[in-house]
């Protein structure tokens, strides 16, 4: 695999190299929730902070990696390598997942991982961590709930994929977009597609065709697709309703 682009820390254990923004984010991950400031840096400690480009893969389909990231900045695409080297994208995550624990365990990955655009990447030594966490049984209680909710997330993806038209998932997908505090006021807003519209097709399970189709449909409820990859949503409280609504063709 491809170098990192750029280390901005080879040692985290001191606390500035990580950056209080940065720590900030990583006690909003499941698996480090509620976990003590000290106890944190020293799990962290053989952590690297790295930049990696558009298309580098972090890890692949049955690969046993020695490594798992939590994503700083930027987005990563998960996908299953298929037939005739053909993806399907199972989930876009951005800040703060966590990706690719399952090495922790000394199994192989189900998926695999590339960036789209740039990452800003907390990459972690497994081994290590390994080491570090032995004793520490409410760590592991924390990194049980963490894959626990993520297969929740899943499990409610693939119900979506089946009880939602596309034009309702591509809804909900743009109200994901808007800003929580935005959304709480209502009205119109402009939101901008974060990554290609083709990847965008793929995590919602459908082709680019029928994406453009279902932004098609969504105009009829005043959704209105820009040129420049944005998206204006005339009133979010009606696209709300919309995507929520079962039955609709």
């Amino acid at each position: 695999m491809a170098r990192p682009e750029r280390v901005e820390s080879m040692n985290l254990s001191s606390g500035p190299g990580l950056g209080r923004e940065a720590l900030l984010d990583l006690r909003l991950a499941p698996l480090f929730s509620g976990l003590p400031e000290n106890d944190l840096l020293d799990l962290l400690r053989d952590a690297t902070i790295e930049l990696r480009s558009d298309g580098e893969e972090l890890f692949r389909q049955g690969e046993t990696g020695r490594h798992f990231y939590v994503i700083l900045d930027g987005h990563v695409e998960l996908f299953i390598a298929g037939a005739e080297g053909r993806r399907s994208v199972i989930e876009v995550v951005q800040k703060p997942s966590i990706i690719g624990e399952s090495v922790l365990f000394g199994e192989v990955t189900q998926m695999g991982a590339r960036v789209l655009g740039r990452a800003r990447l907390l990459v972690i030594p497994a081994e290590r961590f390994r080491q570090r966490l032995e004793g520490r049984f409410d760590l592991m209680l924390l990194m049980l709930g963490s894959m626990s909710f993520r297969l929740r997330v899943l499990v409610r993806q693939i119900a979506e994929l089946k009880l939602k038209t596309t034009a309702q998932r591509l809804g909900g997908f743009l109200l994901s977009l808007v800003d929580e505090k935005v959304a709480a006021k209502g009205g119109r807003v402009q939101v901008r597609f974060p990554y290609d519209k083709r990847i965008v097709a793929e995590k919602l399970g459908m082709k680019p065709e029928s994406l453009s189709r279902a932004l098609g449909r969504l105009a009829s409820i005043g959704v209105k697709s820009l040129p420049d990859n944005s998206v204006v949503i005339g009133d979010i409280e009606r696209l709300s309703r919309f995507s929520i609504e079962e039955g609709l063709d």
